[in-house]
């Protein structure tokens, strides 16, 4: 008989999961993530480092007492706890994933608005730390970073502990944002950024999603009541099977963390 996943097993679970058109909201993996082929949205949630989630299979999540607004990823892996029972562990699901309104929660907290134009210096000053945690790597003079995202940046001069960098951005140019697809108006010193915004888009702020329901000339107002933006998510899962429990490997990164020096 095949191996299957029961209640109480932890396990490893890789997973992308994409919006209706086919665009990718989220995934653990690194490959799927850099494919050229595939398409990341607009409010694609980034991942500094690419691995599978640990998920207690059947474990009762415990809501905040108050209700809150409540991360993507932290969702997703609460409602494929829910799933996974009864699946082999080999091969690849096709999971659907949604999520109810989070009930109650304050409007002060629900609703947010953003100005429909962001303004950003043509280039700036940052501390050589702040670059590395950035960047991933050492700052060198001329180089150009992040070329393949909305605003690419390239090193205009390092010194001992600040680096001047400056974006690679053209007048009429369409760039895409976390909140929606923007054009490039060149002000001299600086550009200022007009999101073109639509009622239900998307809108990724950190790792919340939410969904614009009303714009303004000015402004655009968010909702934040749904973790996917009131979507369905249509999620590729593998999941492998973890020998420990949840709770070993918590104790574990507990004693490396006070290990470390």
């Amino acid at each position: 008989m095949m191996d299957t996943i029961v209640v109480g097993d932890t396990v490893k679970v890789d997973y992308t999961c994409r919006i209706e058109n086919g665009d990718i909201l989220v995934t653990t993996r690194k490959e799927a993530a850099q494919d050229t082929s595939a398409h990341l949205s607009h409010a694609y949630i980034p991942n500094k480092a690419y691995a599978p989630v640990i998920i207690p299979v059947g474990k009762e999540s415990l809501l905040p007492e108050k209700p809150i607004i409540r991360p993507a990823t932290g969702e997703i892996a609460v409602h494929l706890s829910k799933q996974l029972e009864g699946l082999s562990y080999e091969g690849t699901h096709h999971l659907t994933v949604t999520t109810e309104a989070i009930a109650d929660l304050p409007k002060m907290e629900r609703f947010m608005q953003y100005a429909r134009t962001m303004r950003r210096p043509k280039q700036r000053s940052i501390s050589k730390a702040q670059f590395v945690t950035n960047t991933g790597q050492e700052p060198v003079a001329g180089e150009i970073l992040f070329a393949d995202r909305a605003m690419p940046w390239k090193v205009l001069s390092v010194s001992a502990d600040s680096v001047e960098v400056k974006y690679l951005l053209k007048e009429g140019q369409k760039v895409m944002l976390p909140y929606g697809e923007a054009v490039v108006h060149d002000q001299g010193d600086h550009y200022e950024l007009e999101i073109e915004t639509r009622p239900g888009g998307l809108v990724r702020v950190g790792p919340y999603i939410g969904r614009i329901v009303d714009i303004t000339d000015k402004l655009f107002i968010v909702d934040f009541e749904h973790p996917f933006g009131g979507r369905e998510l249509a999620c590729e899962v593998t999941a492998t099977r973890v020998e420990e429990s949840l709770d070993d490997i918590m104790d574990s990164a507990s004693a490396e963390g006070e290990q470390a020096p």
